[in-house]
C-alpha cells in the first residue's frame, strides 16, 4: 500500500472516531438533560405543594359557627345500613 494512501485512511479513520465520540458525549449530556426535566418537574411540584401547604397553615378555625343557631337547627337524616352477607358461598368448596 502507498503511504500516502495508507496515512489518508488513518487520518479518516481518526477524524471518524472522534466524531463517533463528539456524537455519544453528545447524546449523553441529552440524556442527562432529560433526567434534569424529571427532577425540575418535581422541584416545581413540591414548590407548589409547600406554597399551598404555607396558605392552609394561615388559616385558623374556632368554634364560633358551632354556636350558630342555624348550625343547631340542623337535622341528622342519615340511615342505618344493615350489614348483609356479600355473594354466595363458593360452589367449588369441598363438600363435607
Amino acid at each position: 500500500m502507498n503511504s500516502k494512501l495508507q496515512n489518508t485512511l488513518i487520518i479518516i479513520g481518526i477524524v471518524a472516531i472522534a466524531g463517533i465520540g463528539y456524537y455519544l458525549y453528545e447524546q449523553n449530556s441529552v440524556i442527562t438533560l432529560q433526567g434534569n426535566s424529571v427532577d425540575n418537574t418535581k422541584a416545581v411540584e413540591t414548590a407548589d405543594f409547600l406554597q399551598r401547604l404555607n396558605e392552609l397553615k394561615v388559616i385558623t378555625l374556632d368554634g364560633v359557627i358551632l354556636q350558630d343557631e342555624r348550625f343547631k337547627t340542623l337535622v341528622d337524616s342519615s340511615q342505618v345500613i344493615v350489614p348483609v352477607s356479600v355473594g354466595r358461598k363458593n360452589p367449588f368448596a369441598a363438600r363435607n
